[in-house]
């Protein structure tokens, strides 16, 4: 696959993979950074990726490992600053969605069950695509799956059904 195939793949799911990141981060600037890094990823070794059966999981994946490094360097930082004589106000920028709310919560779940959610909602993935994306078993995707949508609905206090409780 050459690079008009490569250009076309990154029109076409680049939103996707910033929206999906900046669901599960809360910063579209943090979002698109991270999608940028993916994407040039994708970009240096294309022939093998392009060729993959499904490059879209493997690009979701590498964006969720990089949504990961991130986390782990900005919680590093977070703790270099607390230690310091200097604290710095928290820059976060809010989630310019009708969903802000249910994102909020889904940041709150252990990170396995906020991925399974966001890809299952947010890229509207089946169970099976989920489990190709993430590397885990689909027995494994499920059960997390469940668990995240009890510990949600817990969360926005609503019940199983999404009516209120």
């Amino acid at each position: 696959m050459g690079q008009e195939a490569f250009d076309e793949f990154y029109l076409r799911e680049y939103p996707r993979v910033v929206g999906l990141l900046q669901g599960l981060l809360r910063s579209r600037l943090v979002a698109e950074e991270l999608a940028q890094e993916t994407f040039l990823v994708a970009y240096r070794d294309w022939g093998r990726v392009g060729g993959l059966d499904n490059p879209r999981a493997w690009v979701r994946r590498v964006a969720l490992n990089q949504r990961g490094s991130f986390l782990r360097a900005y919680l590093r930082q977070q703790a270099r600053e607390r230690d310091s004589a200097v604290q710095y106000q928290d820059d976060t920028i809010k989630l310019a969605d009708d969903h802000a709310e249910v994102w909020e919560a889904i940041r709150t779940l252990p990170p396995s069950q906020a991925q399974v959610i966001a890809l299952h909602y947010y890229e509207d993935y089946s169970i099976a695509q989920i489990a190709v994306a993430l590397g885990r078993a689909p027995g494994t995707i499920k059960a997390q799956l469940h668990h995240g949508r009890r510990k949600l609905a817990r969360l926005l206090g609503t019940g199983p059904d999404g009516r209120p409780a």
